[in-house]
C-alpha cells in the first residue's frame, strides 16, 4: 500500500552552450521527481523533464496527484490505470491549467512514471517484462485512448496486440542485441563547428553511428554559420 509520498525539485545547470537547441539558448536541466513508497519499503520513482523556472510548479502538480494515490495499492492503481489517469487529468481543480499540456500532463507525467516503476518493482521483474506478459485486455487498460479513440477502438487496440501475439519469439532477439543508439550530445546548438567535430569523433570512436545535431534557428549564429551552410 502506498503511504507516503515524496516530490524533489532537481535541476543541473549546464555550461559552455550543453543543452542548446534553437529555442532553448541557456537551459537549465530540471526534472520533477515523484517518489511512491509503499508500506514494503519499495519505492517507486518517476520524473519530468523541464528547462529550468517552472520545475517547482511541476512538482507542486506531481504531489498533488500523487497524494490521490495513498492509501491505495499498487496493483489496484494499475489494474485499470487508463481510467484513472483521465479521470485525473480532468480533475476540476487543476483542469484549467491543462489538462493535457503543461503543468498538469508534466506533473502527471513525473506520477505515472513513478506508478509504472513501483509496479515493476512490486512484481519483481523489469518493467518491458511485466508488460509483454499482460494480457492484451490487461495492457490496455493501462492506456488512456479518449484522444485516439475516434481512429483507434479499445477492441481494435486489443486486436492489434493479438495480431502481433505469433511473431513475440522472432522479436527477442533485440534482448541480446540491443536497439540501436544515437548519440544526442555532439551538437548543442550554441556549439561552434569544430567542438561538434571533435564530439563526432569520440562518438564513432565510442561505436556509435549515429549523431543527433541540433539546427533550425532564423537568427544568424557565428559559431555555428558555417556548419549550417553544409548538407
Amino acid at each position: 500500500m502506498i503511504h507516503k509520498i515524496i516530490t524533489e525539485d532537481r535541476r543541473f545547470p549546464l555550461g559552455s552552450g550543453a543543452g542548446s537547441d534553437a529555442i532553448h539558448r541557456d537551459p537549465v536541466y530540471s526534472y520533477a521527481v515523484t517518489k511512491l513508497v509503499d508500506d514494503s519499503g519499495l519505492v517507486g520513482t518517476g520524473f519530468a523533464f523541464t528547462v529550468g523556472e517552472g520545475n517547482d510548479l511541476v512538482c507542486k502538480a506531481a504531489a498533488f496527484y500523487a497524494e490521490t494515490l495513498k492509501g491505495k495499492d499498487i496493483e489496484e492503481v494499475m489494474a485499470n490505470f487508463g481510467s484513472l489517469f483521465n479521470a485525473l487529468s480532468n480533475e476540476q481543480q487543476f483542469r484549467w491549467l491543462g489538462p493535457h499540456k503543461g503543468v498538469v500532463h508534466l506533473g502527471l507525467a513525473s506520477v505515472t512514471n513513478a506508478c509504472f516503476d513501483l509496479w515493476a518493482k512490486k512484481r519483481g521483474v523489469p518493467l518491458w517484462k511485466l508488460l509483454i506478459d499482460l494480457s492484451p485486455e490487461q495492457l490496455v487498460n493501462t492506456l488512456d485512448l479518449s484522444y485516439l479513440e475516434d481512429e483507434l477502438t479499445r477492441d481494435q487496440a486489443i486486436d492489434l496486440i493479438v495480431s502481433q501475439k505469433d511473431s513475440i519469439e522472432s522479436r527477442k532477439g533485440v534482448l541480446t542485441t540491443g536497439y540501436p543508439g544515437y548519440d544526442t550530445s555532439i551538437g548543442w546548438f550554441n556549439y561552434s563547428d569544430e567542438k561538434v567535430r571533435e564530439n563526432c569523433k569520440k562518438a564513432v570512436a565510442e561505436g556509435f553511428t549515429a549523431m543527433k545535431l541540433k539546427v533550425g534557428s532564423k537568427e544568424f549564429d557565428p559559431h555555428c554559420s558555417n556548419f549550417l551552410g553544409k548538407s
